[in-house]
């Protein structure tokens, strides 16, 4: 199996001859990974990675971990068939991992005072917004999967079946908002919805005056962490460095979605990326980032199975021994991807695949929960 790329923008000494540097300007004291962690990391990798194309197998995989033993951004595989062994900078499509990025948005505008949590909708859809007897959809039921909407809307139109989405306009979803019926309350039900994050992603692009959501996400969150890489449209020149999704082993078309329901699912990012992007969730990075994602963790209701409602649309399970797991796994067409992290000790793991079947068996998520307890070994 092919070793660990470094990253070396952050001077990351895993499975690399030279030793970590000095000079490292956010590396921290965690720079290196011990070689026993690199070894390790090696194996659980290896039955969920084939370069030659296997059902069931990434074609190619990016792990990151950060935490006391590790801060590391490793490639393994191909980033497709016959292609090169995909690295820190390779594009990944991270799904409903978007979605995270949404309730960090919103917890940017909460901290401007651009928006309260008890905001509703209905200014956004002047055609009308659905209502339970005169209780509005609020921003908070959004953030936190009660809004109440389906999982995706009935008007939508694209004749592409790996790509829903495709093509849906603000148009339709005004059309829409105006016509649906909500079964229950906003806030009285757990019902996970692409068409929520979607919208909320599209009300705060209204509300921050963005021209879009890739946009908006670029000025609150991806350019202050330098993120530069984490985006929808990669440009023509960047082309050669995005993998390609694989459905059985077969490439799968590229994800697209219409830009109201972007929030939703839309993002692609690399390692290189999602390592600043949990640094922040740890406390290191940009202060207003670190801020968000702070406000992001905050419970906002509670919901079975252990869970809370958190803005950042994750997941958080408390651990046998007191600590609390945040977490969001993502799919496309052609791609999974998983988010792991615990603030204490600080910890965080992201494993990107270019195989979409990976999320629905959770073999990713399996990773990725292993890589994090070997972190704290």
């Amino acid at each position: 199996m092919p070793r660990p790329l470094c990253l070396a923008t952050f001077a990351l000494a895993a499975a690399c001859s030279s030793p970590p540097s000095d000079e490292a300007d956010d590396a921290g004291p965690d720079a290196a990974a011990d070689p026993g962690f690199v070894a390790e990391l090696d194996r659980l990798v290896a039955p969920h990675v084939d370069a030659g194309g296997s059902a069931g197998k990434a074609v190619g995989l990016v792990v990151v971990a950060v935490g006391s033993r590790a801060r590391l951004v490793a490639g393994y595989g191909a980033t497709a068939i016959g292609g090169p062994q995909p690295g820190p900078d390779t594009y990944f499509e991270i799904g409903s991992v978007t979605k995270v990025f949404t309730g960090l948005l919103l917890a940017r505008a909460l901290d401007r005072g651009t928006v309260a949590l008890a905001d509703p909708i209905d200014p956004q859809f002047p055609a009308g917004a659905p209502d339970w007897n005169g209780q509005a959809i609020a921003l908070v039921d959004l953030a936190t999967h009660s809004s109440g909407l389906p999982g995706m809307p009935d008007n939508l139109h694209s004749s592409d079946p790996q790509n829903p989405g495709a093509g849906y306009t603000t148009q339709d979803l005004s059309d829409f908002m105006a016509s649906h019926v909500l079964v229950a309350a906003p806030g009285s039900t757990l019902r996970y919805s692409n068409l929520g994050a979607g919208t909320l992603g599209h009300v705060l692009v209204q509300r921050m005056g963005a021209a879009n959501y890739e946009a908006l996400v670029s000025a609150e969150l991806a350019g202050p962490l330098a993120m530069s890489d984490t985006i929808i449209a990669v440009p023509d020149a960047d082309r050669a460095r995005v993998a390609t999704g694989h459905r059985d082993a077969v490439a799968a078309a590229a994800n697209v979605i219409g830009e109201p329901l972007a929030g939703g699912g839309a993002l692609r990012s690399t390692g290189a990326d999602m390592l600043r992007f949990v640094d922040a969730a740890l406390g290191r990075g940009d202060p207003s980032v670190v801020a968000a994602w702070t406000l992001a963790l905050v419970p906002q209701r509670p919901f079975p199975m252990g869970t809370d409602g958190q803005l950042g649309l994750l997941i958080a399970r408390e651990t046998n021994n007191g600590r609390f797991q945040y977490h969001k796994s993502g799919q496309t067409a052609g791609f999974s991807s998983f988010v792991i992290f615990t603030t204490s000790p600080p910890a965080a793991v992201v494993v990107l695949a270019n195989a979409s079947e990976l999320a629905e068996s959770r073999a990713l998520e399996t990773l990725a929960r292993e890589v994090l307890a070997l972190l704290d070994r």
